[in-house]
């Protein structure tokens, strides 16, 4: 099994730092007893060992189809330091496909879902938010992986953990942010006018709900956790099928219940702002509606917006897992290696601070240590 977290040979201290922990200390939700034991393997047999360790591993379990909770956070690492490495112009091709994608993907919504009527909506807004959601976004999300595309709220994720295992700097991880929300917003405002100059909208109602900016923050923040989620189990899948699927389910939750994607809005805002104007009998179609202004594109909903898909990718998704499986964790198993507070408050003596000590020394020399 070829070492998930580089293609570059790694020293065995940074194996684990990553894997560290048997199957006790592996992820919820999976069962990662072999693959610790793998890792254990490679990060002890020094030399040709090293090279036995993976041969092993694969005779033992075959050819896998899902990645485990611990294998996905190390990919994840390892995509965010190329992402970090990647060239300016290559970056900025990529986050406008990017958003050009999220526009074919919210224009099949709306034309969809979102022409089932003003009448559907207001009888039955389950049915419309299920057809809004299960058609349109999830496509995509799926071009964006499958197809290549830089999307922000993904990056949130990705240089997050990459900054956990220092393979990005801070600096990395504002520049990856900002170039991705431009040229996600440029591919975003391509599709406006593609999809204006083709007419697909004449004569449709599009429309958008405003909410204030925490209510904004908020739903940005549970739309990002998603939308990481979508990604990290797109990491896992390890075939076309296994990846359609993982994007679907949390693509198609998060648009069905109307939570905010700051590049999804990048496109839906501007479209909507100009069908307003082009078509002012759709503003008067829905009770409430009036025109979109500046300041309600962008501090009425990207600025909060942004925030909450930061909070949520970087923060909830990207962190919580470095807390599980990265640096984080080690962190804390050296510390509880070497008796923690409680221990050298109360002056642990005897058995106890003898099994600190060799807990310490198992660290020290890259043994794994379960919390």
């Amino acid at each position: 099994m070829p070492d998930p977290l580089s293609r570059e040979p790694q020293p065995p201290a940074l194996m684990v730092r990553v894997y560290e922990g048997n199957g006790n200390a592996g992820g919820a939700g999976g069962d990662d007893s072999a693959h610790g034991g793998a890792v254990a393997l490679r990060a002890h047999a020094g030399g040709g060992g090293a090279a036995a360790a993976p041969a092993a591993c694969a005779a033992a379990t075959g050819p896998r189809m899902l990645l485990t909770p611990p294998e996905v956070y190390a990919a994840c690492v390892r995509h965010g330091a190329d992402k970090a490495a990647c060239g300016w112009f290559k970056l900025l091709v990529l986050t406008v496909m990017a958003g050009a994608y999220v526009g074919v993907g919210f224009s099949l919504a709306l034309l969809i879902g979102g022409n089932l009527g003003l009448d559907i909506y207001k009888e039955r807004p389950g049915l419309f938010s299920l057809l809004l959601g299960a058609v349109g976004f999830p496509t995509g999300f799926t071009l964006i992986v499958i197809a290549g595309g830089e999307l922000f709220t993904s990056l949130c994720l990705y240089m997050a953990v990459a900054w956990w295992e220092g393979r990005a700097s801070g600096r990395d991880f504002w520049r990856l942010l900002a170039v991705s929300w431009v040229g996600n917003f440029a591919g975003a405002g391509l599709m406006v006018g593609l999809m204006l100059a083709a007419g697909s909208f004449d004569g449709k109602a599009a429309f958008t709900v405003g909410h204030g900016f925490g209510r904004c923050f908020v739903l940005g923040v549970l739309c990002n956790f998603l939308v990481c989620l979508a990604t990290w189990m797109a990491n896992a899948a390890q075939d076309m099928t296994g990846k359609f699927v993982a994007i679907w389910l949390p693509i198609s939750a998060f648009v069905a219940m109307g939570f905010e994607h700051t590049i999804a809005n990048q496109y839906l805002l501007p479209l909507a702002a100009t069908l307003g104007r082009l078509h002012p009998d759709l503003i008067s179609a829905v009770p409430g509606a009036r025109h979109l202004s500046a300041y309600d594109l962008v501090v009425g909903n990207l600025i909060p917006t942004t925030l909450g898909n930061v909070v949520g990718g970087a923060l909830c998704v990207g962190t919580a897992y470095a807390c599980a499986y990265g640096a984080p964790h080690a962190a804390v198993a050296r510390w509880a290696a070497r008796g923690g507070w409680w221990r050298r408050r109360r002056g642990a003596r005897g058995p106890a601070a003898a099994a600190a000590a060799a807990a310490a020394a198992a660290v020290g020399a890259g043994k794994a240590v379960a919390v």
